[in-house]
């Protein structure tokens, strides 16, 4: 098999990566399962059952009532930004300016599931875990406003983008669930579209789910990139494995290391976030 960069993986990669995807749940859902109401999308329902399982190993990284697993990024290279995320009940397009999202507060008895949002210029400061994390697999649901902008950086560092892409045929590694193009002398390069358009329109939620493992290191020099190696997008797979050669973010908040936070992008605009789930890579073999 080989990489994008033309690099061939080994027989213990390949075989790794096949016994990784047939353990995984299916990309497709069946016929006929639709979304359900407050924001139970049917590939999470298809999910559910595992995440439920103690033994299957899912960590929580939201209880529904604050965001206490998260702090600030505080990042040094950006101007101070307000760590203000909100948790309420419900989170839903703005009926008045569908370019923001309207809130209303969280209620314990209210019935509907929270999500986390920030505030509504979109311009809080990032959450990263407290926890910090190498080869994971990951689950979350999103929601963005018309036109808005948003990620999910394993480590801080490698970002599948969040935007609002419904409708869009030509698609680049800006889409949403795209791969973020590296920064390189002021010049974006690599990065990777999404081999389809699976986004919903502003307003409904939808579900990431990535399969990653960290760079390794040895001996303080890094000697085997990151790598992406699935990531479905509402129930369809968008990406097989990607060989990440360094940081997609613009500015990273670090340097490559074993292991870092998760980061959520919450200062490009308007953006909520739900069923955020959380395991160490599981492989055989």
């Amino acid at each position: 098999m080989i990489g994008h960069t033309g690099a061939p993986y080994n027989s213990f990669m390949r075989r790794r990566q096949f016994l990784l995807l047939s353990a995984s749940f299916a990309a497709s859902l069946p016929r006929g399962v639709a979304a359900v109401p407050d924001g139970m999308t049917a590939e999470f329902k298809v999910l559910e059952p595992s995440i439920r399982d103690s033994k299957q190993g899912w960590e929580s990284l939201f209880n529904g009532k604050d965001i206490s697993q998260w702090t600030a990024l505080k990042d040094s290279n950006r101007a101070p930004k307000p760590f203000d995320w909100e948790v309420p009940r419900l989170v839903r397009l703005d009926p008045d300016d569908a370019k923001m999202l309207a809130r209303k507060p969280f209620d314990p008895a209210g019935g509907a599931v929270p999500a986390f949002v920030n505030n509504r210029a979109g311009k809080s400061d990032n959450p990263v875990t407290k926890k910090n994390y190498a080869d994971v697999e990951l689950y979350l649901k999103s929601m963005v406003a018309q036109g808005s902008n948003s990620g999910i950086c394993l480590m801080g560092l490698y970002e599948i983008q969040i935007y609002d892409s419904y409708g869009h045929t030509a698609l680049k590694y800006g889409d949403n669930g795209g791969i973020y193009a590296r920064a390189i002398n002021n010049k974006r390069v690599e990065g990777e579209p999404p081999r389809v358009n699976a986004s919903r329109p502003a307003g409904e939620w939808e579900s990431f789910h990535i399969w990653f493992r960290a760079p390794r290191f040895k001996d303080g020099r890094k000697v085997e990139n990151a790598r992406f190696l699935r990531v479905d997008h509402n129930g369809k797979q968008i990406h097989g494995e990607y060989e990440l050669t360094g940081s997609t973010r613009g500015a990273s908040p670090w340097e490559e290391k074993p292991e870092a936070p998760l980061l959520l992008q919450g200062d490009h605009g308007p953006v909520a976030f739900r069923n955020v789930y959380l395991r160490d890579l599981r492989t055989t073999g």
